[in-house]
């Protein structure tokens, strides 16, 4: 009877061992399934990365109107840009294996003083980021009328915030390495690249600040928008070796020297295209309206080069994402379904087109120890 209670004990806790033996690899352990004649896997262990990098985002949406009020008709097209100048951050990031969370701090631009956080899961095969930006600037608007002269609205006060979770599988992970120029954890020994897959989370909001400004009054007193856009893309990614020197081993890579530039090009379809308009009414408060969007091609890219001296890895890259979205024309039957209060006119619709950009690009010093 003890001998079974004890042979049940062993059983139950030997899954737990070979959970724990797995969790342990992921971190520390060599991948056997790399192609070693391709990628050099160094030991893995802690890392330690000063960093800076230089954003600039843009919004820039198009509204065009369509409006009756008594004998008057109208169609004007509203074009409001909101351009946040270029920003420089520097930042510290830590990491161990594939992990690595990271801290910044503006030190000039419009944003100067914000602080940022960062996370990334990274391996030949699979890699996680999450990036947020939060603009402060001015809106510019024009409005431009059919047979005539556009027309320059006063600028406004407007804030946003930016939010991008994006993931990518590699599957010539054998031969290919991604992190080999973007994280200093692999070394790319020969030329070679892969075909991807990607996904991308988009979350943006503009909120205008002053109500009661021209833009807000041609839009039934908007208040913002709010759009959720969730996109699919394949495309490629090549590591181009300009120069490799093997290192003694895994633990002593005192010799290593290594050179690569990686370009990396994704179009993306956008199958989900969400905007919610936020309107203020005096009787209801912000009222808010959903439009549904339509399918629409984005794209983002990235270019680096990495150079690794031993320990130390040097890497400089680009970074580009471009995304747009296009909504259903919403009536006046709708709005009024949404209690939106209307101020005489008889009749107004309206569509919403969007587009949205971000660049930035970084040096960072690694350090594998």
């Amino acid at each position: 009877m003890g001998a079974c209670l004890l042979f049940q004990t062993e059983g139950k806790a030997q899954p737990f061992s070979n959970l724990g033996t797995k969790i342990r690899n992921t971190f520390t352990g060599y991948n056997p399934k790399l192609d070693s004649v391709y990628v050099f896997q160094p030991f893995r262990g802690w890392d330690f990365s000063l960093t800076y990098k230089g954003r600039w985002d843009g919004v820039n949406l198009e509204i065009p109107i369509v409006v009756d009020m008594g004998n008057i008709h109208d169609e004007p097209t509203i074009h409001t840009t909101l351009v946040d100048n270029l920003s420089n951050h520097v930042g510290v990031r830590g990491g161990y294996g594939p992990l690595s969370i990271g801290f910044s701090v503006a030190v000039s631009g419009k944003r100067k003083g914000n602080r940022n956080f960062s996370f990334n899961w990274i391996t030949n095969s699979l890699n996680l980021q999450v990036y947020h930006a939060r603009i402060l600037d001015t809106a510019t608007s024009v409005a431009s009328y059919p047979d005539r002269e556009d027309m320059a609205l006063p600028d406004v006060a407007s804030k946003a915030n930016i939010w991008r979770v994006s993931a990518y599988y590699a599957f010539n992970h054998r031969k290919f390495s991604y992190p080999a120029v973007y994280s200093g954890k692999m070394v790319q020994r020969k030329s070679a690249g892969s075909f991807m897959v990607g996904a991308k989370f988009h979350y943006s909001n503009l909120l205008l600040d002053d109500g009661k400004n021209p833009v807000s009054a041609l839009m039934l007193n908007l208040r913002g928008y709010t759009t959720n856009q969730f996109s699919l893309g394949a495309g490629y990614s090549f590591n181009w070796v300009l120069f490799h020197r093997d290192a003694a081993g895994r633990k002593d890579i005192g010799d290593l020297r290594n050179l690569t530039f990686n370009i990396t090009a994704i179009p993306l379809v956008t199958v989900v295209n969400n905007l919610r308009m936020t309107h203020y009414s005096e009787n209801h408060g912000n009222v808010r309206i959903n439009m549904r969007g339509y399918v629409q091609p984005n794209f983002l890219s990235r270019a680096g080069i990495c150079y690794a001296i031993g320990h130390l890895y040097i890497t400089s890259y680009f970074d580009f994402h471009f995304n747009r979205f296009r909504t259903n024309t919403i009536t006046e039957k709708e709005l009024e379904k949404a209690r939106v209060v209307f101020d005489g006119y008889t009749s107004y619709h309206f569509s919403v087109t969007g587009k949205l950009a971000n660049w930035s690009g970084g040096l960072d010093l690694h350090y594998r120890f």
